[in-house]
C-alpha cells in the first residue's frame, strides 16, 4: 500500500450471493510503516524498490524545489543501487531500470544527474553498465550507452585509418619510395612518416 494519506487499509474481499458468500484473505505491505534507514541498510534488494515509492509518493508536486528534491534523491538511490549490487548485474539491472523511469525528473535535471554518475567518468564503470544491456533505453543510462558506443566507434574508426596507413607507407617503403614521395602520396608529414617507418622496422 502506498497511499501516505490512508491510516487503514483492507485485506480482504467479501462476495455474497443467495446465502453462498466468498471472502477473500490477502497479504498487504504498507510502504509507508518502513523505517527510511532500515531500507537503506537492508540486504534485500526489494528494500530500494520500497525506498523509491516512499519518496515518490511523498513528492508527488511538480514545482522546481519538489523536481530537485527528486534529482537529489534518486541520485542517492542510484548510488547506493551501484555501491550494493554492483557485484550482482541482474538485481542492479532490475533496480536501476525501475527507479530510472519510476522516479522521472526534467530533462535539464538528468543531464545533471548523468554528469554526476561515477560511470559517466570511469573506463572500469563504463565497461560494467555495457554488460547491463537492460538499461540501454531508459533515462539515465541510454545516454551512457549512447556516449560509449559512439566512443568505440570512433576508435574503431581511428585504429582502422592508421592500420590502413601503415600498410600503405610499409608497400612504398618495400617499394624503396623516399620520405619525401611517401609524404606526398600519403599527406602525412616527413616527421609522421619517419616514426612510422621506425615502428615498422621494430615490428
Amino acid at each position: 500500500m502506498t497511499d501516505a494519506s490512508q491510516k487503514e487499509n483492507e485485506d480482504r474481499f467479501g462476495y455474497s450471493f443467495y446465502g453462498t458468500e466468498l471472502t477473500y484473505t490477502y497479504n498487504t505491505y504498507r510502504f509507508h510503516e518502513k523505517d527510511k534507514e532500515e531500507l537503506k541498510k537492508s540486504d534485500n534488494p526489494f528494500a530500494l524498490a520500497v525506498l523509491a515509492g516512499i519518496y515518490i509518493s511523498e513528492n508527488t508536486d511538480k514545482t522546481d524545489n519538489d523536481d530537485k528534491k527528486r534529482y537529489r534523491l534518486k541520485q542517492q538511490l542510484l548510488r547506493l543501487e551501484f555501491k550494493k549490487y554492483s557485484h550482482r548485474t541482474n538485481y542492479l539491472a532490475a533496480l536501476v531500470y525501475f527507479i530510472d523511469y519510476m522516479m522521472l525528473i526534467p530533462s535539464d535535471l538528468q543531464e545533471q544527474l548523468y554528469e554526476t554518475l561515477p560511470i559517466a567518468q570511469n573506463k572500469k564503470e563504463e565497461e560494467k553498465i555495457m554488460g547491463l544491456e537492460k538499461l540501454r533505453d531508459t533515462p539515465t543510462f541510454g545516454k551512457v550507452y549512447r556516449e560509449i558506443e559512439e566512443k568505440a566507434t570512433r576508435k574503431g574508426l581511428e585504429q582502422g585509418k592508421e592500420e590502413t596507413e601503415r600498410k600503405f607507407v610499409k608497400n612504398l617503403l618495400d617499394r624503396s619510395y623516399s620520405e619525401e614521395e611517401i609524404a606526398e602520396l600519403t599527406g602525412l608529414g616527413i616527421e609522421e612518416v619517419r616514426k612510422l617507418q621506425k615502428s615498422l622496422e621494430n615490428e
